[in-house]
């Protein structure tokens, strides 16, 4: 499959309204948290090389490679959300005629969604990471952009809130309660940590 990273911006929201499989929701939120990413990158670079700040240009600059590594890996699970679906749907399609081939169906579609959970994951982390550096770059960025750090911030709880969605329908499917519990406990600690920073960052922004 061509990703869609080298396609036109079009052709995946097309593909994204159209009657197909995928792309879905748990690709969408990527692609929300990689724009998140990508205007705190546009803070940082807009501060990089700026007279202004000069007594903090080694940690913007530090900051602005952090936040690039990140966008780049939003931006991967937006195609990758699309081949992992089509990996739990083939598991679905497994025939299921004899009491043998009921479980190795069963058995096919637990580790499809498994193996599917990993994105969604990533998602949530790489979402956290991101908003974990808005709050010193509304300290220490351009001034005239932290408006762009506040629409990064809603893009970035939207990305993550997408994916504890799609977190939570892989979880309702898997029967091994032990890896479900650690799991939603990964996702709450995620989600405390990224609610804090967005309410401490919305309450400093200033109209």
């Amino acid at each position: 499959m061509d990703k869609y990273l080298n396609m036109p911006v079009n052709k995946y929201l097309d593909d994204l309204a159209a009657k197909l499989p995928a792309p879905g929701g748990g690709s969408a939120s990527a692609l929300a948290g990689a724009a998140g990413a990508a205007l705190f990158c546009m803070v940082a670079n807009f501060t990089a090389g700026n007279e202004k700040y000069g007594d903090v240009q080694e940690e913007i600059i530090g900051i602005l490679k952090k936040l690039e590594t990140i966008k780049k890996r939003l931006a991967e699970l937006v195609d990758e959300d699309v081949l992992l679906y089509s990996e739990v749907s083939k598991a679905y399609k497994f025939a299921k005629n004899t009491e043998e081939e009921k479980k190795a169906r069963s058995e096919a579609i637990q580790e499809a969604v498994k193996n599917a959970l990993q994105v969604p994951i990533e998602i949530l982390i790489n979402c956290a990471k991101a908003m974990s550096a808005a709050e010193r770059l509304l300290e220490i960025g351009n001034k005239n952009l932290a408006s762009d750090i506040g629409v990064g911030v809603r893009l970035l709880e939207a990305g993550f809130y997408g994916g504890v969605i799609n977190v939570d329908i892989n979880l309702a499917l898997i029967k091994d309660e032990r890896f479900v519990e650690k799991r939603r406990n990964e996702v709450n600690e995620l989600k405390i940590k990224i609610d804090g920073i967005s309410e401490k960052i919305m309450g400093k922004m200033v109209f």
